[in-house]
């Protein structure tokens, strides 16, 4: 071989490794690193047997409180074993840059001063305020051991969650078994392993994304694996169409949508696989039963054509959201501080809820204009510096953990994914591993090593 074409064939394995994301000298990664991730992949299932099987279903508020619980120990393990593993999750501040610091420290400082100085209940506010520290240090641990252990951890976190709902799903059919011919059980609230329907929706909807993902970075010859996609894909579709999710699924459609839009050739590859799974898996959720009218593909269809207004087809959330905002406008600065809407709204007929199923709107109640410019600057700077590097074709294997913090983003729109832990964990988590600030990070190039 001349030396002309050896250097042809070098450029073309470093372009080629650039396009995959690859990691200069990664560090392997141990056992005890994976402990998380594998925790991750069991916790919906175990949450399933607690919850059906020792009686936590029928206890009232317990349920919330051991699935908050749950998440929580899952978050310590996750952040614990980041800095056991010479991942220290402070010091991955350090590759921010001073801009992004300098606006981190404007909505801390916003956060803080509107939690002791302005929100009726301190209480609510600390609460929310000590899940959101948590959700910050599990997404600087995620970016942390994705920065020391290259992207086999974002591969790897993927998987769990896709493979997460798959172990959960026999629990509905153990659930059905006890409570089928029961027509007095609340089927809204009492599910296994999640205190609402919507909060299950979420985690589907999470591992749909994933499996999307996972699929795209797939190669042609892996055909068991993308057997498993295929067909875990279909099921998780199935689930969320039967359990109503119209959020979820318009919000993955989006999600599809901004990938087709930023990735070349992510349409191509795609579009059959998205199409088939979909189809299939709408059509079996109409063979499940329906054990109550919030649940179905078809009843979630007949409610919103037969509402009788736009506030109805939103289960008035455009009532909601009228309220919001004019409790905005009553502190546009700063607002009125963190989970406070229960706490300040003047209609009784709203008092039972906790968040306005709006991320923006509740953003501005919570931390005014100033810290919602300030938030919306922290999260976009994050998913829009992801999305230019997949359109040039860098770290591809973050398409995955992108699927799933924009779905999941997208929404919060209209939903409470911001709200509940899970579900705020799983977008810190996979904002924390598309977190490859402004700056290349030291010993990191283009691309990723492909594990998918």
């Amino acid at each position: 071989m001349s030396s002309s074409e050896k250097e042809k064939g070098e450029n073309a394995h470093s372009t080629t490794a650039a396009s995959l994301g690859v990691i200069n000298n990664p560090k392997a990664i141990r056992v005890a690193t994976t402990v998380p991730i594998y925790i991750l992949m069991v916790l919906p299932a175990v949450l399933g047997l607690v919850f059906v099987g020792s009686g936590v279903l029928y206890a009232g508020g317990l349920r919330p409180v051991v699935f908050e619980l749950s998440w929580l120990t899952f978050a310590f393990v996750l952040i614990g074993t980041s800095i056991a593993s010479n991942a220290p999750v402070l010091e991955e501040a350090r590759h921010l840059s001073r801009a992004y610091l300098a606006v981190f420290a404007l909505f801390v400082s916003v956060w803080i001063y509107t939690t002791v100085a302005i929100a009726p209940s301190l209480k609510m506010a600390s609460y929310a305020s000590g899940i959101g520290v948590t959700a910050i240090l599990t997404g600087l641990a995620a970016a942390a051991l994705k920065r020391r252990f290259g992207s086999k951890v974002i591969i790897r976190v993927t998987w769990a969650l896709f493979i997460a709902m798959l172990l959960h799903a026999p629990f509905w059919v153990w659930l059905y078994m006890l409570e089928g011919q029961n027509p007095n059980f609340d089927w809204k609230y009492r599910l296994p392993g999640y205190p609402g329907l919507r909060m299950y929706s979420y985690s589907v909807e999470a591992g749909l994304a994933a499996g999307l993902g996972l699929f795209y970075l797939s190669r042609s010859t892996d055909k068991l694996k993308r057997l498993l996609l295929i067909v875990g894909t279909t099921l998780l579709w199935t689930l969320l169409l039967w359990s109503g999710g119209r959020g979820g699924a318009f919000a993955l459609l989006a999600s599809v949508i901004l990938a087709a839009l930023f990735i070349p050739m992510f349409l191509s590859k795609m579009w059959k696989f998205v199409l088939s799974t979909t189809i299939i898996g709408g059509g079996l959720s109409l063979l499940l039963p329906i054990p109550s009218n919030d649940y179905g593909l078809l009843s979630r269809i007949d409610r919103t054509v037969n509402s009788g207004s736009l506030n109805e087809i939103s289960s008035g959330r455009l009532t909601v959201w009228s309220d919001a905002y004019s409790l905005f406008l009553d502190r546009p600065i700063f607002g009125h501080g963190v989970a406070q809407y229960r706490h300040i709204t003047t209609q009784v007929e709203l008092i039972k809820l906790e968040q306005v199923h709006n991320i923006i709107l509740e953003s501005l109640v919570a931390f005014g204009l100033v810290g919602t410019v300030a938030l919306a600057f922290l999260l976009g700077k994050i998913w829009v510096s992801a999305a230019i590097r997949l359109h040039r074709g860098d770290n591809l294997s973050t398409l995955p953990v992108f699927l799933i913090a924009t779905s999941l983003l997208v929404h919060g729109l209209v939903s409470g994914t911001y709200y509940h832990i899970h579900s705020v964990l799983i977008i810190a988590i996979s904002l924390g591993l598309l977190l490859y600030d402004h700056d290349n990070p030291p010993g990191v190039s283009k691309g990723s090593d492909d594990d998918s």
